[in-house]
């Protein structure tokens, strides 16, 4: 695999395309206007856009969306969608049935907020954590976007009992060995549904709040809230408790949540576009899934 440099706009990504004569362009950005997306679907065989807003019609001939109880639009135009916790594209290491401990108590919890979240944030729900669980063993991820570790230990200054872990490779190990995850709604959120880890869900961007909300209408996570509420490190709190409390309602979240997010995603989305491609010579020639 092989990254050449792209300069800023669609008609320099198109330019580089047909340089190197790509049959299809996938786009996972919030920078590509939908004008954008029509001019690159007039000019590529297979457009492909990774969408987490879930306003439909797009115009792309995939569109992948994660995001549970989404349905495609009734006129879908010749566009394939690919929506729901199967099609979570996630790391191959997650396809693997996760191996987990049957604790009858929480022994240990991973705080993870995804890949930007600011110190201030991770030390307001840090508290909770361990207010509600204090004898357990507590494991904090800092994002490669995040601040940095030195920012993170300040804002947690007072709190003990924790290791601090700057942008693992992977968050597999640290999921399945916990006993309970307190989780942004993004990606980290599908990662511990294929890790069948039970999951206290805090929303930290809007788009979010889909997955937060249907993983919960589905038993598959507890959702405390949203980063700016009030209430949130409470609400963060009793959900740890309850869960803490019940070892078997644990076991039936995670689950669940390994029943929505199998870990196969990717797979069967690089399927897809293959067929797609075999399929259909040319863009025009493409009809739905």
């Amino acid at each position: 695999m092989s990254s050449l440099p792209v300069g800023s706009g669609m008609a320099s990504t198109l330019a580089v395309i047909r340089g190197v004569g790509a049959g299809a362009l996938v786009v996972d950005s919030y920078a590509i206007s939908p004008t954008d997306l029509k001019l690159a679907g007039t000019d590529v065989r297979l457009l492909v856009v990774v969408d987490d807003t879930g306003r439909f019609p797009l115009p792309a001939h995939v569109v992948v969306n994660s995001a549970p109880g989404l349905h495609p639009p009734e006129s879908p135009d010749g566009t394939c969608y690919l929506l729901g916790p199967r099609f979570a594209l996630l790391g191959r290491q997650f396809a693997e049935a996760p191996v987990r401990p049957a604790r009858e108590e929480v022994r240990r919890v991973l705080l993870v907020l995804g890949g930007s979240t600011p110190a201030a944030v991770i030390a307001v729900l840090a508290s909770p954590v361990r207010r509600a669980l204090p004898d357990a063993e507590l494991d904090i991820v800092v994002g490669p976007l995040g601040d940095d570790p030195q920012a993170v230990m300040a804002a947690l200054a007072g709190l003990s009992g924790f290791r601090l872990h700057r942008a693992p490779e992977s968050l597999r190990r640290l999921m399945v060995e916990a006993d309970v995850v307190v989780t942004a709604g993004g990606v980290t959120l599908l990662e511990a549904a294929a890790a069948a880890v039970p999951a206290v869900g805090v929303c930290v961007a809007p788009n979010q709040e889909p997955n937060l909300s249907g993983f919960a209408r589905e038993g598959a996570c507890a959702f405390a809230g949203r980063a700016e509420d009030s209430g949130l490190p409470s609400a963060v709190e009793a959900a740890l408790v309850a869960l803490a409390a019940d070892s078997g309602r644990r076991r039936v979240m995670g689950e669940r949540a390994r029943q929505l997010v199998d870990g196969r995603g990717a797979e069967r989305v690089a399927e897809a576009i293959r067929t797609r491609l075999v399929q259909a010579p040319v863009a025009a020639e493409m009809g739905p899934c």
